[in-house]
This record gives structure tokens, C-alpha cells and sequence, in this order.
């Protein structure tokens, strides 16, 4: 008796690279016609569907971080630009749109180094200008950056210290409250010079129910900056805490979200 063929593999990938193409293509429609949540929900359906090492797979964490950055998700299009940096290193127009990313996440040392970068690899005559402008705004932000810190701190240590303070922000987005303190420490001891740090690390003590050492750490903040809202609010609240226990939900401020900056103008869409 001849032995039944098994059904071919190759048909059925073929299939569903063929079925990926085309909402990969609706995507596209989306973002063009503005529904960037829409373009969120389905480039995320993609991912769950492609193969780790499709070739589509870059093209869909294209149109997802561009989708997350019209919605003015910086934290989720940086996260997203840099996995498809890792498939696609040479992208001229994914170390741009990564360095827009880290400009509004307050990563200006990154946001040097990825429109530098983004200069180095561009091919095309159209976005020179654009890229040229781009790198000449991060590297004054970093030059400030830099010398608010001391003669003798670097770029790879601002980065670092950037670094952990966004990593602050999304531990406390998870409520690690006492990780999430840890990283600001860190990033205050590479460099004392700004409140934001003291202010996060003052939530995470309040929410601790360390209401002393959160009192210390926030008043510390309006030392460097005498009008330091986020430090005065939560001053504020710390005698109902003491009474009562920590707030159930606290807000963590997006100094960017809800602006209203032109990304249509400032991100690269394919």
C-alpha cells in the first residue's frame, strides 16, 4: 500500500506569509488614515503570529513603533524600535525615528548617539536635512546635559544614568516600589543635578509607607527645584498617608504625553 503524503509544510507558510502580507499592508492603510490604535492591535496580532526570524517581522516592529509614537507612547515605540534594530542595524530611518523616541523619553545622551548614527547610514538626499537638524538638537541637549553634571562625566555615563532613571519609571508602572527606588538611587549617585529622580524616589518611599525617608527625598527635590510640582503634591499628601496608609494609585507624569508635538512632521512613516 503506498504510504499517504504528508501535507506540505511549505504550503501552509506560504499561506500565512501570504495572509501576514496583506493586514501587513492594511496596517499600512491604517496608519496613513490615522487609526494608530487600530495599527497598534493588528501589528501586535502579527507579532503573536510571525516567526521570530520572519522577514516580515522588522517590517510589522516598523509600523508598531510608528503607531506608538503618533499615540505619544514613547516608552512602548522605543522598546519597539529597538527590537527592530536588532533584525535591521543598518536602517538609517529606525535610528532616527529610535533617536526621536529617546528625545521625548528624556534619553539624550541615546538620542545623540542614535541620530549620529542615523546620519552615518542615510542613503537618501530628501531626509539629509531633516537627519542634520536632528543631530545638531541632541547633541546640544547632551552637551547640556553632560555639563550640568561635571567636566569630567561622559556620554556613555549619561546613558547609563538615563537609563536607569527610565527604568524607575517602568518599575513603578509595575508597583516594585522598592526596585523601582533602588534604580533612582542609582541614577542619583552617578550624578545629583536634577529633582526628578528625588521626586519618583519620594513615591516609592511614600508607597513603601516610609514616610519619613519620602519626606526627606521629595524636600530634596525642591532643593534643586524650588517649583517642582510633582514633588509639592506629594509633600502635600504625605500627612493623610501618615493617617490613613499610601494611596491605592498614584499618577506617574509623561512630561510628553498629551502634547502637542507634530509627529506626523518629527517621525519617519513608511
Amino acid at each position: 500500500m503506498a504510504k499517504k503524503s504528508k501535507p506540505s509544510k511549505k504550503k501552509n507558510l506560504s499561506v500565512n506569509t501570504s495572509q501576514a502580507d496583506r493586514l501587513l499592508g492594511f496596517v499600512s492603510q491604517q496608519i496613513l488614515q490615522e487609526d494608530y490604535a487600530g495599527a497598534v492591535t493588528n501589528c501586535e496580532r502579527l507579532l503573536n503570529f510571525l516567526p521570530l526570524y520572519s522577514p516580515l517581522r522588522a517590517d510589522v516592529l516598523v509600523q508598531l513603533g510608528t503607531a506608538h509614537s503618533m499615540l505619544q507612547n514613547y516608552p512602548q515605540s522605543y522598546a519597539v524600535f529597538s527590537e527592530a534594530l536588532k533584525l535591521e542595524p543598518n536602517a538609517a530611518d529606525l535610528w532616527y525615528n529610535r533617536g526621536m523616541s529617546c528625545r521625548y523619553t528624556l534619553r539624550f545622551g541615546q538620542s545623540f548617539k542614535d541620530f549620529t548614527r542615523a546620519v552615518e547610514l542615510n542613503c537618501r538626499a530628501d531626509l539629509s536635512k531633516q537627519f542634520d537638524e536632528a543631530l545638531k538638537f541632541s547633541r546640544e541637549m547632551a552637551e547640556k546635559s553632560i555639563k550640568l553634571r561635571g567636566p569630567k562625566f561622559t556620554l556613555d555615563q549619561l546613558i547609563e544614568q538615563e537609563h536607569l532613571f527610565q527604568r524607575g519609571l517602568a518599575l513603578m508602572e509595575e508597583r516594585q516600589w522598592d526596585v523601582a527606588g533602588q534604580a533612582f538611587q542609582k541614577s542619583i549617585a552617578m550624578g545629583d543635578c536634577l529633582p526628578q529622580p528625588w521626586g519618583n524616589l519620594g513615591i516609592c518611599l511614600l508607597m513603601q509607607e516610609c514616610y519619613d525617608e519620602a519626606e526627606a527625598a521629595l524636600n530634596r527635590a525642591l532643593v534643586i527645584d524650588p517649583q517642582y510640582t510633582l514633588a509639592k503634591n506629594n509633600l502635600a499628601l504625605l500627612p493623610e498617608s501618615r493617617r490613613l496608609g499610601p494611596p491605592e494609585m498614584i499618577g506617574i507624569q509623561d512630561p510628553f504625553k498629551g502634547s502637542k508635538v507634530k509627529q506626523s512632521i518629527t517621525f519617519i512613516e513608511q
